[in-house]
């Protein structure tokens, strides 16, 4: 290996779950790091009910993909000296299908960039932001569907502002009917500054997903003052406390979507409160506090005798 390469000898690794079975049993202490247990992800996909049934893996993938991603990082949560996983809901998981003690376990924390956002500022039409990969993980058909009851049922012309997408204009309106076309915006790539941007010209975000770990775009959202609604699962159930700096709904359910929807749309002082709250949760989630956090936990864990 590389290090021993260099001869050099850690005081400890750490490594990212996927790779994590490599470097278990060498006499140095393991740290897993986990963006969301990709075990956890996997069986989702076959989960009776779960938006996965319209694409579940192909024969191939669910003959290689176990062997090729998900031994490695099986065994490293089995056997790593400790587990840094990105959210309560993981680590429940991990408690019961690798039989982990609670003392093993750390959840840390994301961050935000500080003092971007002094204050909200509501854009003139009302205009709802997702920010991430147009994926089924995300629950994009929740929000077409959604947006479809909006239309229809409301009577509400609202703007959808889908920015992060990693596919273009032409395929994302594939998904859209062609009435709704029109109200819809398209940015695939953004810089940082064009995330702000993009912000500031939001009334609210929608992250309607069915799997993060601990996503960055909401937390971001909140720093700007936005209210959010989301899953009330993952990390996002670890972050919002619902109806006060947030609104959750269960992942899959396009009526309550709809609902919370409108019902920012037509209380604008209550959709102001929960953001305001929102960038009061993120005061203490700099970097430097959240990285802090984390590696003063390391460092206690390697100050131990015996560890």
């Amino acid at each position: 290996m590389y290090f021993k390469a260099l001869n050099i000898k850690p005081e400890a690794f750490i490594v990212h779950e996927p790779a994590s079975g490599y470097f278990v049993n060498k006499d140095i202490p393991v740290f897993v790091e986990s963006h969301g247990v990709e075990r956890k992800h996997w069986e989702l996909q076959f989960k009776k009910g779960s938006v996965y049934g319209y694409n579940k893996p192909s024969l191939k993938t669910r003959l290689f993909f176990p062997l090729w991603r998900l031994k490695m990082g099986d065994k490293g949560l089995k056997k790593a000296d400790k587990l840094l996983l990105i959210n309560s809901e993981d680590k429940e998981y991990v408690k019961h299908i690798y039989k982990r003690k609670e003392q093993d376990m750390y959840v840390f924390r994301n961050g935000v960039n500080m003092n971007v956002f002094k204050q909200s500022i509501q854009p003139e039409l009302f205009t709802i932001l997702f920010n991430g990969s147009w994926i089924d993980r995300k629950g994009i058909k929740t929000l077409v569907e959604a947006a479809k009851v909006l239309f229809n049922k409301n009577k509400l012309h609202l703007k959808y502002l889908l920015i992060g997408t990693g596919k273009n204009e032409e395929t994302i309106l594939q998904d859209w009917p062609a009435y709704l076309r029109p109200q819809v915006t398209i940015i695939p790539t953004f810089t940082k500054a064009e995330e702000q941007e993009f912000l500031v010209q939001s009334s609210i975000l929608v992250l309607p997903s069915y799997f993060e770990g601990q996503p960055l775009s909401l937390l971001q959202a909140m720093n700007a003052g936005k209210c959010c609604i989301t899953t009330n699962c993952c990390g996002q159930k670890d972050i919002i406390n619902n109806g006060k700096n947030g609104l959750l709904f269960e992942a899959g359910n396009v009526s309550a979507l709809a609902a919370l929807i409108y019902k920012c749309f037509s209380n604008p002082a209550m959709a102001s409160m929960i953001g305001n709250e929102a960038r009061t949760t993120c005061e203490n989630r700099s970097w430097k506090i959240v990285s802090d956090e984390l590696a003063d936990f390391i460092i206690s864990c390697l100050n131990k005798p015996h560890f």
